[in-house]
């Protein structure tokens, strides 16, 4: 008689772990999309130099800005970045400058969670440019 109950337990006890680990019946909220950034040269940044709609942001340290940014960059350290993001327009187009991109790339990341449409990053930053200066 004991017999008799042992299969029906050991489908139980199967079912349940199946159930329980991959769960038919749960539906997966869907993810909001973030939006999207995109790189750009050097050539495309020169050509942003000006406009009225751009903000071009350098995030190096104060000390790198100070010996030479691109004309027209506001100068946002990185380490400050998120508590200052919002003396930037969301309406404008916002361009990243660092001195390699990497911090960009975090930025930009960042900018387009927080709702940013037109956010780009100078693609291998100030190491790679060689158009004007400006100095401190």
């Amino acid at each position: 008689m004991r017999g008799k109950y042992i299969m029906p337990i050991v489908l139980t006890v199967i079912t349940l772990v199946f159930f329980l680990t991959f769960n038919p019946f749960t539906v997966e909220p869907e993810a909001e999309e973030a939006g999207e950034w995109i790189e750009i040269n050097q050539n495309e940044v020169s050509a942003e130099i000006g406009e009225a709609n751009v903000e071009l942001v350098d995030l190096r340290e104060k000390e790198l800005y100070d010996e030479g940014h691109i004309p027209g960059a506001i100068h946002i350290p990185y380490d400050k970045f998120q508590q200052r993001y919002n003396e930037l327009s969301d309406d404008n187009r916002i361009i990243l400058i660092c001195h390699t991109g990497s911090m960009g790339v975090d930025s930009a990341d960042f900018l387009v969670n927080q709702g940013f449409d037109d956010v780009a990053n100078f693609g291998g930053g100030m190491a790679v440019w060689e158009g004007p200066l400006k100095t401190n």
